[in-house]
């Protein structure tokens, strides 16, 4: 699919890769929003327990797949937490959940399902 020039909005992500050759990193952004009907295979739901420990609020969290944004790290677009100006990340995500997403990403990248924005 056609990639943007920049996100929609800010919003928390979870980094998936991340190359120390080219310095940037590849994330899937994290949203409120229920997928829309028929994409709900674009998207994982946050545990509650997981959305909690890295700081997420209470309120359900997924993670869109079929989304995917490359950038430089670090870079001007980083922003703080919303409860905390002092830092820029939420945490470190669980690695089985981790693996979950990776996969289903793999599969959605194979069948051409995500859209790649780039900075």
């Amino acid at each position: 699919m056609k990639g943007l020039s920049d996100g929609d909005k800010d919003r928390p992500c979870a980094i998936i890769i991340a190359s120390k050759t080219t310095g940037k990193v590849t994330v899937v952004p994290i949203t409120h929003s229920y997928p829309e009907p028929g994409e709900q295979h674009l998207s994982i739901e946050v545990p509650s327990d997981v959305a909690r420990a890295i700081g997420l609020d209470d309120a359900v969290n997924y993670v869109r797949l079929g989304e995917v944004n490359r950038f430089k790290w670090p870079g001007d677009h980083l922003r703080p937490l919303p409860n905390d100006p002092t830092r820029i990340h939420y945490g470190m995500i669980p690695r089985s959940f981790f693996d979950d997403i990776r996969k289903r990403l793999a599969d959605l990248v194979r069948q051409e399902l995500v859209r790649q924005t780039l900075r």
